[in-house]
């Protein structure tokens, strides 16, 4: 018979006791935190604003696709950033590829003269229509597919079955994904002059690194820094998902504001109009208290009860110095909004190389399926007490200065 001396003394009676006491304590530890000891980093508010208008981008960096109505995926918006370009950059002598470069809008302006449309089917599948709009297509203007030499068309959700995976990184964010294949390869590469791939991310994605999704790891930890560390010990089945995304930047949406756009047209020269579409929003809202407002803002709510959570500030790349006629920088005050925003506009104290306009959100998982429509009444119900910082808030700033340092060594980073 076994007495109790015995298995007190045993070494892994010690052991599990600890074990066992320090978890007991530690959730308890954690409900009184979440009872008592929550940081607010915002407070209530209550601002009726209106959706002016809805965008997605199924392929990243080509002309986007104005919407009526914006399905909730897990990712944001369905189709949105689904795909991207890859420059392909070989070994001179062994013809090796040896960097597969992702292309941004801001590092190659010309990606603006191809353009978008999403066409249903009889069967009711999605396909999606790129058309070259650049000047060598006399019929610009035609974006439904109708077979021209200036267009290839490609399903939006296509059989992956057989095509070749890839591992790619963006902005330090990894994600398995697909090539598109030659015949697309081709389309693209015979416009833009050099190698160029087709990615398709199908069901995977990139997880949203710093504090930026509500509830990522480090956001937690800033709402609740007493005991964040216990927050890691939950199991995963009481841990909140965190947010994912696809080819996006950074976050899952885009937000700007009328008034904010309008403010920028105010710096620029008497006629001129600043292109809000350049900023390459998912939702334009109007209604706003005041220009740039939306920096602090943190959440809105849409109707069917959707509530999207407000990460960082969006850094602004040379993307809104386009002419979207030529593919090149434009010409006058239009090629210096940048410069001009730069003047007062760099106010993330986490990103000191450039301005800010914009903001990056998220919604829950819970209102997947659920539909965003231009026209809805929101409400701003919720306003943070600062602004957010950007290594705080989104993707390692290290990763970023990385990504700018690789186009200047390759040659492609914009001149200011």
């Amino acid at each position: 018979m076994v007495s109790i001396a015995s298995v007190v003394d045993h070494p892994e009676f010690l052991q599990w006791t600890i074990i066992v006491a320090a978890t007991v304590l530690g959730l308890a530890l954690l409900a009184y935190e979440l009872q008592n000891k929550r940081v607010e980093t915002s407070e209530e508010c209550n601002v009726k604003l209106k959706i002016e208008a809805l965008y997605h981008y199924p392929v990243k960096g080509l002309g986007g696709c104005k919407i009526d109505v914006g399905k909730i995926g897990r990712q944001g918006f369905e189709d949105d950033r689904s795909f991207c370009l890859q420059k392909i950059h070989r070994d001179p002598d062994t013809k090796e590829i040896k960097l597969w470069e992702t292309m941004y809008s801001g590092f190659h302006l010309q990606m603006i003269l191809f353009t978008q449309k999403i066409e249903s089917g009889k069967d009711g599948k999605k396909w999606l229509t790129v058309t070259r709009v650049g000047p060598e297509n006399p019929r610009r203007d035609d974006l439904e597919y109708t077979g021209s030499e200036h267009q290839i068309r490609f399903s939006l959700t296509p059989d992956v079955r057989g095509m070749a995976k890839l591992h790619l990184d963006l902005h330090g964010s990894a994600t398995d994904a697909y090539d598109m294949g030659e015949d697309i390869s081709a389309f693209f590469a015979k416009y833009l002059g050099f190698e160029t791939r087709l990615a398709y991310i199908g069901n995977n994605a990139r997880v949203v690194l710093g504090s930026g999704a509500p509830n990522g790891p480090l956001a937690i930890a800033k709402r609740f820094p007493y005991t964040a560390p216990l927050h890691r010990l939950l199991p995963s089945s009481l841990s909140p998902q965190t947010e994912t995304i696809t080819f996006q930047d950074i976050g899952q949406y885009l937000v700007v504001t009328k008034e904010s756009n309008d403010e920028i047209t105010s710096r620029l020269d008497e006629g001129v109009q600043m292109d809000i579409t350049k900023f390459r929003p998912n939702i334009i809202v109007s209604g706003s208290p005041a220009p740039y407002d939306e920096d602090y803002w943190a959440q809105i709510v849409f109707p069917d009860n959707i509530k999207m959570e407000f990460g960082g500030t969006c850094w602004r790349c040379q993307a809104i110095t386009v002419d979207y006629n030529t593919g090149k920088k434009a010409e006058g005050d239009e090629g210096m909004v940048w410069k001009k925003l730069a003047k007062d506009r760099r106010v993330d104290k986490g990103w000191k190389y450039g301005p800010v306009f914009g903001k990056y959100s998220y919604t829950s998982l819970k209102d997947v399926g659920k539909e965003i429509r231009a026209g809805d009444e929101i409400v701003l119900t919720r306003r943070n007490k600062e602004r957010p910082v950007f290594g705080e808030s989104s993707c390692s700033v290290e990763s970023i200065v990385e990504n700018l340092l690789t186009y200047t060594q390759i040659g492609h980073f914009p001149k200011l």
